[in-house]
């Protein structure tokens, strides 16, 4: 299990406190690195370029230009997947922001509610973005995550033991070998889940496990390798009964 910083930023703003402050906020509560800063857009384009970042948090008022005509100048120095949130105290700029295609808006002075929103918006977005898995290229499939400390993990297939859907939260969650659980994000759905590998097998509407996990069929429980033998909520139903065992007599 992989834990890493997805995230790169770049912040531009005349204003050190508003920069620092917003610094603070992305590094301490997610997984964000920072890698750069500047008071002024012509002076910062040629950092971005060179730090490359997933996310530019661009102020509107600058000294020598707009951060909306910046928007127009960079965007074609940027790697497609770059987001720029416009980062400003005043909202007449909203539409504007709109029309040069800006991902987000975020006005100052930044509350950790709409921070959080644009945060999750980003990373669900980014999830969308990978495709599902080549079973057939030999790469194994990765599953990101993130848990309520807005950690982001990178689970592998070996990882997993099963997902199972939560009904009072209506979200899938995965539980590892390891006995952690960790929440999807609220789009996912049982076919995307499979999607990710042929060793994902559904038993059951609430249920998909991996099956290199299962030690025995035990009638119609999964009884799944150590140290998650004593799991008993495992129950096949009847309707997917024949695929489990043509994928596990396969093994």
């Amino acid at each position: 299990m992989i834990k890493q910083k997805l995230t790169n930023a770049f912040i531009i703003d005349d204003n050190q406190e508003a920069i620092e402050l917003l610094q603070r906020m992305l590094e301490n509560n997610y997984s964000v690195q920072v890698v750069g800063t500047a008071h002024d857009a012509e002076t910062a384009a040629n950092a971005i370029i060179k730090t490359d970042p997933d996310l530019l948090f661009l102020d509107v008022e600058l000294p020598t230009m707009s951060g909306l005509d910046f928007c127009c100048l960079i965007r074609n120095e940027l790697k497609p997947e770059t987001k720029i949130v416009f980062y400003t105290a005043y909202d007449k700029y909203m539409l504007d922001a709109i029309r040069r295609q800006a991902f987000d808006y975020l006005l100052k002075p930044p509350t950790e509610q709409d921070l959080s929103q644009i945060m999750r918006r980003y990373y669900e977005n980014k999830l969308a973005g990978i495709p599902p898995a080549n079973i057939q290229s030999g790469h194994l499939p990765i599953i990101l995550v993130v848990n309520a400390m807005n950690e982001h993990k990178t689970l592998r297939l070996a990882d997993i033991a099963f997902f199972r859907y939560n009904q009072e939260r209506k979200m899938w969650e995965v539980v590892c070998t390891d006995m952690s659980i960790y929440t999807l994000r609220h789009r996912t759905t049982a076919d995307v889940i499979l999607n990710y590998s042929a060793d994902l097998v559904q038993i059951h509407k609430r249920y998909i496990v991996n099956i290199n996990q299962i030690k025995m069929i035990q009638e119609s429980l999964c009884v799944l390798n150590e140290p998650l033998e004593q799991i008993q909520e495992l129950r096949i139903s009847k309707n997917y009964r024949a695929s489990l065992m043509a994928a596990f007599y396969s093994l």
